[in-house]
């Protein structure tokens, strides 16, 4: 089918890297139908009384209320807004009722440090301060308001990333350090962050004990990028063995427009090649017993990326044998611009482009959460005006691709609809996994409802206890 834009995607061309909705209609469909078939599962439901008797004729409203696929962007703006004393304030009022109405997870940021300029949120920039209350803020507001916290990063071998305390000292007492810093980060909270990039860009980025000889790209061997790994991944699981722990990086989609990126060595670094060196990381650490949980794909591919490049892309990283992770996407116009498309429309192609890439992600079986890095709430959390971002104020209007992923994330890819059990109690349905309620009526004016949940294991029938004129409803898994 065509899109609506298909003719201005047409018309520019190059300014797009040619990048037609329309070219890739079949791959786009083909992804919508592998959406109902992975993400859906077939439902029986039973409906008894107290006694176990099967209760026929209950005309039932099922809607879902939650997703079992984590979607979610960064709390950088939420965290400057806690740190300077508006908590209360109107912003972070609407910041939380529009990325609560749109998303189910949030990525909680706790840099140990991050770029002295950046008015980010960090951890110990001055030693011996320990400034993890802003982290908490994070969390506990994300727990509040029932979504899902991810932590991010845990430990990033950078030079900005690096509090300059630190470099005073040998390497034998900064690794001692790392480690204290791991331990309390990862501890502090136990059983309320579950899922934590847990190292940030080992892939371009030098190893801890050869920082100062950094060189980018620095492609450090897999043996030296094992070497800290290693370590590192022992002390968050010997905190908390239950949590999830994902490595995260960039540049393994698409190679930047324009450009050649060399090593210092003079051969030509890649994306795909990039692909190769991450998936052999994952495997080699699996060998060694420090498996991580997940391979993030930070995904800063701007625009713009076709859909039959993105669907190969994951197949190449799902080698590495664990779920893939979508951990800081953005797009921007600035292509479209240049090439004079107007603001209005920019961002209608934009939000047609977002919306193509989720659909492919959320197509690919070995995906399993997405995260924007601001697209949801503001142009990357840099910005001090706020009304040019996605949201944030009492005055503010969200962006064509706010509404977008939220039509996506509330409407298409949630399921509400309605049955009546048969003679046998019984009432099917098909519906995407997650958490769900099941509303119906005791009486004319009297309405009631029992909560379930459907997973990728669920097999059989749901048992729903159901109000017979009295009594409580509830709901059991046969």
């Amino acid at each position: 089918m065509n899109t609506p834009l298909g003719e201005e995607w047409k018309q520019l061309g190059v300014a797009t890297q040619h990048y037609n909705p329309d070219a890739f209609a079949s791959d786009l469909d083909a992804a919508r139908q592998r959406i109902r078939d992975i993400r859906c599962k077939d439902v029986d439901l039973l409906f008894t009384d107290r006694s176990g008797r099967p209760v026929p004729g209950v005309a039932v409203e099922i809607k879902q209320t939650a997703s079992a696929f984590g979607w979610g962007d960064h709390l950088w703006e939420l965290d400057t807004l806690f740190r300077n004393g508006h908590a209360g304030s109107d912003r972070v009022r609407h910041f939380t009722e529009r990325f609560t109405q749109c998303l189910n997870s949030a990525n909680c940021l706790s840099y140990w440090t991050e770029a002295p300029r950046n008015d980010g949120p960090k951890h110990m920039e001055f030693q011996g301060e320990d400034r993890l209350d802003g982290f908490a803020a994070q969390v506990d507001w994300a727990l509040k308001n029932r979504l899902n916290p991810k932590g991010h990063p845990v430990f990033w071998s950078i030079e900005k990333a690096y509090p300059e305390w630190l470099k005073r000292y040998p390497f034998e007492t900064q690794w001692k350090f790392i480690e204290v810093r791991v331990r309390n980060l990862v501890a502090r909270f136990k059983g309320k962050v579950k899922v934590w990039d847990l190292i940030n860009e080992p892939m371009w980025e030098a190893a801890p004990k050869n920082l100062k000889e950094r060189h980018w790209p620095h492609l450090e061997s897999l043996e030296n990028i094992c070497e800290y790994i290693i370590p590192i991944m022992r002390w968050a699981r010997e905190e908390d063995p239950e949590a999830k722990y994902i490595i995260n990086d960039y540049g393994m989609e698409t190679d930047p427009e324009g450009w050649v990126i060399r090593h210092k060595d003079g051969h030509h670094v890649t994306a795909r090649n990039q692909r190769k060196r991450f998936v052999a990381l994952f495997q080699r650490l699996t060998d060694e017993g420090a498996y991580p949980d997940g391979l993030g794909m930070q995904a800063h591919t701007g625009a713009w990326l076709n859909p039959a490049s993105q669907n190969e892309i994951l197949d190449e990283l799902a080698e590495s044998g664990v779920p893939l992770h979508y951990t800081e996407f953005w797009a921007h116009e600035e292509n479209l611009i240049k090439a004079g498309v107007g603001p209005k429309m920019a961002a209608a192609m934009k939000a047609e482009y977002v919306s193509n890439v989720m659909t492919v992600a959320f197509a690919h079986p070995a995906v399993e959460s997405f995260f924007f890095w601001g697209e949801i709430t503001g142009s990357f959390g840099f910005r001090s005006d706020h009304n040019s971002s996605g949201l944030a104020t009492s005055s503010h209007e969200p962006t064509p691709t706010y509404w977008r992923v939220k039509e996506l994330l509330q409407n298409e890819w949630m399921t509400r609809t309605s049955l009546v059990t048969d003679a046998d109690g019984r009432g099917r349905f098909r519906g995407f996994l997650g958490d769900y309620t099941a509303r119906y009526a005791t009486s004319a004016s009297m309405p009631a409802g029992v909560t379930f949940s459907v997973d990728q294991e669920h097999e059989g029938f749901i048992h729903l206890v159901v109000h017979n004129r009295a009594g409580a409803g509830e709901s059991r898994l046969a």
